[in-house]
């Protein structure tokens, strides 16, 4: 008996956890007229020490918008929230392995990033997400993910000076 790999019939369950796929349309109905989605990524979302939040994030040329996800993975009773990009005060973004060179914190630097941004307004945001790239590949969310980390690095490097 040979054993094949089982050939999906339908390409759309291929990539369950493409967020861009399953969060992309209630993303895009938060959007402003003429306002278009650049991209859609996983994001962690630290809001203090002992409390995150796995949301869905989509960038648009001019404002972020964090979309809380409850714990089966659909959006949550609770608001987006929403940062323009004229409201950073301050911010930084950078690998999301932490301090250390130990083998963990390289390969997590690596593979992923971590944002830290400060609004007008005192609110401060941490947010960790994967860039779909390096060793972990489309475990961490492919060719979707990366297409909304990219987003995330462009959208802060036009910022201004702060970032």
């Amino acid at each position: 008996m040979e054993l094949k790999p089982k050939q999906s019939d339908k390409p759309g369950k291929e990539r369950g956890n493409d967020f861009e796929r399953v969060h992309g349309d209630l993303l895009r109905s938060f959007l402003e007229p003429g306002e278009s989605l650049l991209g859609v990524a996983a994001v962690n979302w630290q809001r203090s020490m002992f409390k995150q939040t796995v949301s869905a994030l989509g960038v648009t040329g001019s404002r972020l918008i964090i979309q809380p996800l409850d714990r089966k993975g659909k959006a949550a009773t609770e608001a987006p929230t929403f940062i323009r990009k004229e409201e950073i005060t301050k911010g930084s973004y950078g690998g999301g392995g932490g301090m250390g060179n130990s083998p963990t914190s390289l390969i997590m630097d690596s593979a992923s990033i971590e944002v830290k941004l400060k609004t007008s307004g005192g609110e401060k945001y941490k947010l960790l997400l994967m860039t779909g790239e390096g060793m972990f590949g489309s475990m961490a969310g492919g060719p979707a993910q990366r297409n909304g980390a990219e987003a995330l690095v462009s959208f802060l490097e036009g910022a201004g000076r702060s970032i």
